[in-house]
């Protein structure tokens, strides 16, 4: 296909209109090689709307606004419309709230297997992060809740499906440079969110990147996302930069003594120090960026071979090559080449984070203030909701009967000693986790938080 003509350098402030419809392109997925307090996060005021454009969000973003309480939903109160997607645990499902009418997008993870594929550990991590996180480009969480069976995420339903869906029915499968500079500000910004409280997220790709309906990016899937030993991230500092003077926020504190193990992520995106298994920080976010803003703008990712020894060689060794075909400018390669560089305590972001990167020249027209409030790049195809035309068809093979589901709800709300001990009443403990051993051996999802999430205003 042919590449997308430049003419000139668009402004960002007024990005054009492109709707994003078609069909999915294939592509490896995610391969699994191998989560506190919210903070107000104020991205800006409202601008006035001339013509046709979409409303921007009108939700407070901050502690303040959110009210936590005991699970007030089930299985049962919602109404199955749609299967979205599916993985090894679990499926994703398009419902509509009975009592509201509003629609959703239910989260169902099988329990049992998690268990055979111990993938525990990460079901708890999501829930954790999605439970207290509050920002305009993070997927919101409503409602969690678990039964003998399953466990429940009740989220936003993102109306332009994924991300990477929209990059492939692009014109030459990418984006103008502008327009993958005001996405990359978007990622930032929650990348920043999630470094303050303490988390690195680790599998950021095209395919975690969800569309809201006005078009904004919101993260998803937080399964492999790790988080500090200090719960709700150490405080930030402030630090002046060496370069041009200037006083930055420096995120990396917040966990800035942090090393992770794991040995995870998706091959086009996995960092030079995961691979070596030295341990890796949230620099390893950074070095995402890297390759995601190279896809957006060259439709490929810079180190791809063409199998995964080969990918992982190239990680090691090969320098950034940027194709002749695709005119971009010397600001954007030098982003790109900072971002990836291999030595992590190099690498644009690992000294003072989100606030470093933000001050490269390339983001220099970016109002970051403002991003929720201007127009996206990419307006997703009208849609009434349940009719998912920005989602591929999928089909369900095997249904969940969410009434049925509701004879075996766990009521109590998980992480209290209630819910953890068996033979509690009202709390059932899974047929499969019956056995000798401590209480966490018995029911190791007694972590699991049933809870609701109210917010005071809402999206418009």
């Amino acid at each position: 296909m042919s590449t997308p003509a430049r003419s000139g350098t668009p402004s960002l402030l007024k990005p054009s209109k492109l709707s994003a419809t078609g069909t999915r392109g294939s592509r490896s997925h995610s391969t699994s090689i191998v989560g506190k307090g919210s903070r107000e996060h104020n991205l800006g005021v409202p601008l006035p709307l001339d013509g046709p454009q979409k409303a921007p969000f009108r939700r407070t973003y901050s502690s303040n606004s959110i009210k936590t309480s005991s699970v007030q939903v089930s299985p049962s109160s919602f109404q199955k419309i749609k299967l979205l997607g599916k993985g090894d645990v679990g499926k994703v499902y398009l419902v509509r709230e009975k009592k509201t009418d509003k629609l959703f997008a239910m989260k169902v993870l099988s329990k049992k297997e998690m268990i055979k594929r111990n993938k525990i550990k990460r079901a708890l991590a999501e829930q954790e992060i999605l439970a207290t996180a509050n920002h305009p480009f993070i997927v919101t969480l409503f409602h969690s809740f678990q039964s003998q069976d399953y466990l429940f995420f009740v989220l936003d339903y993102c109306m332009g499906g994924e991300f990477f869906r929209a990059l492939q029915t692009r014109p030459g499968k990418c984006l103008a440079e502008e327009h993958a500079k005001f996405y990359a500000a978007e990622v930032i910004a929650a990348l920043e969110y999630l470094h303050l409280n303490g988390y690195i997220y680790r599998d950021l790709k095209p395919e975690n990147i969800l569309l809201h309906q006005s078009g904004h990016i919101m993260l998803s899937d937080f399964d492999l996302s790790k988080q500090s030993g200090e719960p709700g991230g150490a405080p930030a500092t402030i630090k002046q930069s060496t370069t041009n003077g200037v006083f930055l926020v420096d995120t990396r504190s917040c966990i800035a003594d942090f090393r992770t193990n794991s040995f995870v992520g998706t091959e086009e995106y996995i960092a030079p120090e995961v691979i070596k298994g030295c341990g890796h920080t949230s620099a390893v976010d950074w070095w995402t960026l890297g390759i995601l803003i190279y896809e957006m703008v060259f439709a490929t990712t810079p180190f791809k071979g063409r199998d995964r020894n080969t990918t992982f060689s190239n990680v090691l060794k090969s320098e950034v090559h940027f194709p002749d075909d695709r005119p971009t400018t010397t600001l954007c390669k030098s982003l790109i080449r900072k971002l990836l560089t291999k030595d992590e305590h190099k690498r644009l972001g690992s000294s003072s984070g989100a606030s470093e990167v933000k001050q490269h020249k390339w983001f220099q027209n970016v109002s970051w203030g403002l991003l929720r409030h201007m127009t996206p790049p990419i307006i997703p195809a009208e849609s009434n909701g349940v009719d998912t035309v920005n989602f591929r068809t999928i089909r369900d093979s095997k249904s969940l009967d969410f009434d049925r589901d509701d004879q075996d709800i766990i009521h109590g709300q998980a992480g209290s000693l209630a819910a953890a001990a068996p033979g509690t009443p009202g709390i059932q403990t899974p047929k499969e986790l019956i056995g000798g051993g401590s209480s966490e051996e018995q029911n190791p999802f007694g972590e699991f938080n049933s809870v609701t999430r109210d917010f005071v205003d809402a999206y418009t």
